[in-house]
């Protein structure tokens, strides 16, 4: 795996119009060690490249599809082509419009149908890998009744990691609507549904949308002149934008610093809002139940010090008890913790119960003290006579 060091400059290359890069909370930048590079195995292009050996990283062959946004667990690459916020506005328009369905279709179809379709009936996204489950279970919150997510010739694309994605995201999502008891219907096609043929408006839908986005744009960049020039003729120079730490800093507790998601805080706020679940065990994508064996734990708690969400928290009780305190709804299955156990005391059940994931419910798992402190100014030297076996060590 690639160096700290390596690994912030790689994912900083990430950076562009179609992509936001977060590296505080890519979680190889929190720890070398953590097993992940998901992005690379679904980039659709290749921007992103894992060869088992090295990464690499191309910005330029970045399409902006947003498949990388979709799988990473931390939302350390945020979408922007479009962005979550747009992507959801545009899915209601189209919802609004079409009695409920919202169709989602891939950039290169709607391409070869052209003028065929109603581009106000449909949300046009680069490849369908951009969409996931916070999205359309908001959707379906709000009242979407059908959710068509409508392919190309996803065989023979090169960009076709892309539907695989989709895929996974939506089994993910049937198997929340189910265990919510929703009745949304969420499906894959192959063909774009009747709601979506073109009606004769009497001008070019397509041209129109063209010069409205080339005079929101032309508006945006004329505001940034009009505030340069200004600027400029009163001699002030632009405020430097203030530069992020390159490395995080633990926090008092000795942990680096815990973010939920902002797709996962939308999902679980969606998912409350369609009510209680049945008491159901569900195996997605999203979430994992993390087992700690105590018998095998040395009580580091490193897996607390580098959960990205917290769902790991350390805890000590006022009569000196201490350990580990799991929060399955914050989990986000980056398996982080399981990586990084220098015992393998951590395991990560794929199941986890539906209830648990808003009801706050939480696994204690109490630790012994290490037969050594640590950070102390004999650590070493106690851990030599334990190593040895012996008290005839000597400091000097």
């Amino acid at each position: 795996m690639p160096k700290i060091a390596s690994m912030v400059n790689l994912i900083e290359e990430l950076e562009s119009s179609f992509i936001t890069v977060h590296r505080e909370r890519c979680v190889q930048v929190r720890n070398r060690n953590a097993d992940c590079l998901r992005c690379a195995s679904v980039c659709t292009t290749g921007c992103i490249h894992f060869d088992g050996e090295e990464l690499t990283v191309s910005p330029e062959r970045c399409i902006g599809c947003g498949t990388c946004a979709t799988i990473c667990p931390t939302c350390a690459l945020e979408a922007h082509h479009p962005n979550d916020a747009e992507f959801m506005n545009q899915c209601l328009a189209v919802a609004g419009a079409c009695d409920g369905i919202v169709t989602v279709a891939c950039g290169t179809l709607l391409e070869r149908v052209g003028d065929l379709v109603d581009r106000d009936a449909v949300v046009r996204v680069e490849c369908l890998g951009r969409v996931e489950e916070s999205a359309l279970t908001e959707l379906v919150a709000q009242g979407a009744k059908s959710i068509v997510l409508v392919r190309g010739a996803c065989e023979s694309c090169a960009h076709a990691t892309g539907f695989e994605m989709v895929q996974r995201v939506c089994d993910t999502e049937r198997q929340l609507l189910e265990a919510w008891g929703a009745s949304a219907d969420i499906r894959l096609a192959d063909k774009l549904p009747k709601c979506t043929r073109a009606k004769d408006d009497g001008y070019d839908k397509g041209k129109r949308a063209f010069f409205e986005s080339s005079k929101r744009e032309g508006a945006r960049m004329g505001a940034i002149a009009v505030d340069y020039a200004v600027r400029d003729a009163l001699g002030e120079k632009a405020t430097p934008k203030p530069e992020e730490p390159r490395y995080t800093k633990v926090m008092d507790d000795g942990t680096l610093p815990h973010f939920l998601p902002d797709r996962r805080e939308a999902l679980l706020n969606s998912l409350a809002t369609l009510g209680e679940p049945e008491d159901v065990m569900i195996d997605t994508r999203l979430w994992g139940h993390v087992i700690i064996d105590t018998d095998t734990c040395s009580s580091c708690q490193m897996c607390s010090t580098f959960c990205p969400t917290g769902a790991l928290a350390r805890f000590v009780d006022e009569d000196g008890t201490f350990g580990v305190d799991h929060y399955p709804g914050d989990c986000v299955k980056c398996r982080t913790c399981s990586a990084i156990c220098p015992t393998g005391a951590l395991t990560i059940s794929e199941e986890v119960f539906a209830r648990d994931m808003l009801a706050g419910m939480t696994d204690r798992y109490t630790m012994t003290p290490r037969a050594v402190k640590e950070g102390t100014a004999h650590t070493i030297w106690h851990k030599a006579e334990l190593f040895m076996n012996t008290d005839q060590v000597y400091e000097r």
